[in-house]
């Protein structure tokens, strides 16, 4: 028996779920399992109802998303939360830290501080392979888990020469893996998007970052998504 599907998008830009879109037969296999009964940005048929399963993009950008987003923790069983937007914020979430005066907007909320989330999906974008194992997870009764390791396991896999050591700032030692390190296969530095790893020693790496970049510098990367040393771990046993 198929399981009902629906795709939500807050503040976002919707680049997750064109992440899934872009990779259509293994999209188009999990048809096999779900009926999508809303995705706006997919279909033009969508019914306002009860889900299985709601996987939401974005932060909680004001009162109306806020809304919305308990509304479909009401209609769902399951809420899996994908992207660095939903997950920590995304770039959007600067301006938390900006004086109120400056930006006329209440902090943008990420959606596991709105609704409780059953899963969590990292990246920017997505790794669509760990969103379909989720979902496949989830539909066969089974537990489903992040990797715990660095970004630089992968690194190392993969022979990446290590940036820090080359003098450059990475967030490799920090930040959870799952992407095949594929920034720093293509010679650039991880800047966290997936989150940080549980258990990451961020004031040791603040201090190996400071003195290549500077103490400002530092604090910027290490927010660029959001605030790693406030995420909500989303490798937490349910």
């Amino acid at each position: 028996m198929k399981k009902s599907l629906a795709i939500f998008s807050l503040t976002s830009c919707e680049g997750c779920q064109f992440e899934m879109l872009n990779h259509y037969e293994t999209f188009n296999g999990l048809l096999k399992y779900f009926e999508i009964k809303n995705f706006r940005l997919g279909q033009e048929n969508n019914f306002d109802e009860n889900f299985d399963i709601a996987i939401i993009e974005g932060s909680a950008d004001g009162e109306e998303q806020i809304k919305f987003l308990k509304k479909i923790r009401k209609q769902s069983k399951v809420i899996v939360a994908i992207g660095a937007c939903a997950h920590l914020g995304g770039i959007q979430s600067e301006r938390n830290s900006l004086p109120q005066g400056i930006f006329h907007k209440k902090p943008t909320k990420i959606v596991p501080a709105v609704i409780k989330t059953e899963y969590i999906i990292p990246g920017c974008p997505i790794n669509h392979a760990e969103l379909y194992h989720c979902l496949l997870d989830i539909y066969w009764g089974k537990q489903f888990f992040l990797p715990d390791l660095a970004v630089c396991f992968e690194c190392r896999v993969n022979e990446n020469e290590c940036l820090i050591k080359s003098g450059k700032p990475c967030l490799g030692p920090i930040t959870r893996s799952g992407c095949n390190s594929v920034c720093v296969n293509a010679g650039e530095a991880c800047l966290g998007c997936r989150g940080a790893k549980p258990e990451p020693n961020i004031e040791k790496l603040k201090k190996i970052l400071e003195p290549m970049i500077g103490e400002k510098e530092t604090e910027n990367i290490m927010t660029i998504y959001g605030d790693l040393t406030n995420e909500i771990d989303p490798s937490a046993k349910k």
